[in-house]
């Protein structure tokens, strides 16, 4: 009587190259892991946003909201007259940036404490002169 023949050899080859396979993967996944880790750079987006959470206070318009919403920048300014040099920051821009939410609006807000307070996109930056809320403004429109 004839035994079957087994075929331990064939099986040998493919638990062979399964485990060989495994070890590769297991090798690539380590040097990837380790050359990530060592990765110091930064994308060029992940920048801080400047000023602090807008809570809804001081209180805009719907207009302004809207505005807001749009993408524009709303300056508040504390005095009737702008201060000098704050009229710089809308850099000559009209009505249709103002629709296409490119533009900085300017708005009395006799209770501020501070003689300006810039809002956009959630966030509100107080200063004292127009220079200590443009990185604000560029910020939220680009430079």
């Amino acid at each position: 009587m004839r035994r079957p023949r087994l075929r331990r050899p064939r099986l040998r080859g493919i638990l062979s190259f399964l485990l060989s396979f495994v070890i590769a993967l297991i090798g690539a996944v380590g040097v990837i892991l380790f050359f990530e880790s060592r990765d110091e750079s930064q994308l060029e987006g992940a920048r801080e946003v400047p000023g602090q959470v807008y809570n809804g206070e001081p209180i805009l318009s719907p207009g302004l909201e809207e505005a807001v919403a749009k993408g524009n920048v709303v300056v508040l300014h504390r005095d009737r007259r702008l201060p000098p040099g704050t009229a710089a920051l809308a850099q000559g821009a009209g009505p249709k940036l103002q629709k296409l939410g490119l533009a900085v609006l300017f708005e009395p807000e006799p209770t501020l404490t501070r003689p300006l307070a810039a809002i956009a996109d959630g966030r509100i930056e107080y200063g004292d002169t127009p220079s200590e809320i443009r990185n604000f403004v560029d910020f939220h429109l680009g430079p």
